[in-house]
């Protein structure tokens, strides 16, 4: 077996390890060794470590089993990219990034095409200051080259987790090595650690799962939870059967307001009470509103939709969803939209049984033949005898195989 199949297969057995091991919450065990071998594999092809070819090996671990042919496989994918990327004309930084962000490709991916690492300073400068508050592309180069050169990223890192970095004789450190940014870079990160404290929660794409979705609605609110750290949650019941189910749904404020405000008079009224007690000088943590009592009857959702999806938490290797009767809110729909939704949803079976049975036709066409049947005599059988409606049904049936 040559080197590289050998770093691959040592490659697949590291990651298997370490995705073993890990724990919610925790960082996976021998995380960085294996960022590095992902690194030392795409170099022997004169590949960057963005995510559009560190996906390769991604997919490439999520087999079950490994095998020479796989292994053969996984080396000409690697190969092929390496091909159409190092054959690809040249062009410079700056044209580079214009076009990622005309494309609007992850910094993620840009950065180690342009050859710097993907470090929190690096993605400031690219997603937030030239793609969001349009810098140019030069300042934007300009200040990688300068961080690169002083090799100043572990120091701007441990300096923007200071309340009083200004003091710091990092700070003074890094203003010699003229950079323009820190101020900008600090104030930004301090803003992006308090409001992940607050309204915040990952999603199923960035823990790694696919939830399980269902549709909800006449969900009978009882009483509405919520303190600053938190998002609100809505304790109720839901139909189940010929009696009802205990339920607990968590959302964003917004979507909060938004249900409050498609819900008649008393989720306006609801919506109200919320803000006057959000604005008294004592506000109690946290806030508890037994709607019933407040208002004299429960919320009935009964103008919308709700999409929702249980949480899952890792078992091994495997994700498990949490056998409590809680959710999270995906997407609200209003009655129109949900019935648009149904509709189309309906539409589209029905075509896809029309095309079954024009598929299937071409099956009994077939059979017809092998009795010896004349081809005329058993497309007009088989329902083919329009020369197009033969073709998709050739077709479709093609597809199945």
């Amino acid at each position: 077996m040559d080197q590289l199949k050998l770093k691959l297969q040592e490659y697949y057995q590291r990651y298997q390890q370490m995705d073993q091991r890990v724990k919610p919450g925790k960082e996976e065990p021998g995380f960085e060794e294996v960022l590095d071998m992902e690194s030392d594999i795409l170099s022997q092809f004169g590949l960057p470590t963005s995510r559009r070819f560190v996906q390769i090996l991604h997919d490439f671990v999520h087999h079950a089993h490994v095998n020479d042919q796989l292994l053969d496989y996984v080396s000409k994918k690697l190969r092929t990219a390496a091909r159409k990327y190092l054959l690809a004309p040249v062009i410079s930084d700056i044209d580079l990034l214009e076009g990622a962000k005309e494309q609007k490709r992850s910094p993620y991916d840009v950065l180690p095409e342009l050859g710097y690492p993907v470090q929190d300073y690096a993605l400031f400068l690219i997603g937030e200051l030239f793609y969001r508050r349009n810098m140019t592309a030069s300042d934007v180069l300009d200040e990688l080259k300068k961080m690169q050169h002083f090799d100043s990223w572990n120091d701007l890192a441990l300096l923007s987790k200071m309340h009083n970095h200004t003091t710091h004789e990092l700070y003074a450190k890094l203003k010699k090595q003229e950079l323009r940014f820190v101020d900008d870079f600090i104030q930004y990160a301090h803003k992006q650690a308090a409001s992940k404290l607050v309204n915040k929660r990952a999603t199923p794409l960035e823990e790694g799962y696919t939830p399980n979705y269902k549709t909800i609605t006449k969900v009978q609110v009882e009483d509405i939870i919520f303190d600053e750290n938190t998002t609100p949650s809505l304790f109720g019941k839901i139909k189940s059967g010929r009696g009802y189910a205990r339920i607990t749904i968590s959302l964003e404020f917004s979507e909060l307001n938004q249900i409050l405000m498609s819900s008649d008079e008393l989720g306006v009224e609801i919506s109200n009470h919320i803000k006057k007690r959000l604005a008294a000088p004592n506000v109690e943590k946290p806030m508890v509103i037994d709607i019933r009592a407040e208002f004299g009857d429960v919320l009935k959702l009964d103008n919308c939709y709700l999409e929702v999806y249980k949480p899952q938490h890792r078992e091994g290797k495997k994700w498990v969803e949490d056998k409590d009767n809680f959710y999270f809110v995906d997407k609200i729909l209003s009655k129109k939209e949900f019935e648009k939704r149904t509709k189309d949803a309906e539409v589209k079976r029905k075509i896809q049984e029309c095309l079954e049975l024009i598929g299937g036709s071409y099956v009994y066409y077939q059979r017809l033949r092998r009795l010896g049947i004349t081809d005329e005599e058993a497309k007009l059988r088989a329902g083919l005898q329009d020369e197009l409606l033969f073709k998709l049904s050739y077709f479709l049936n093609k597809v199945k195989e």
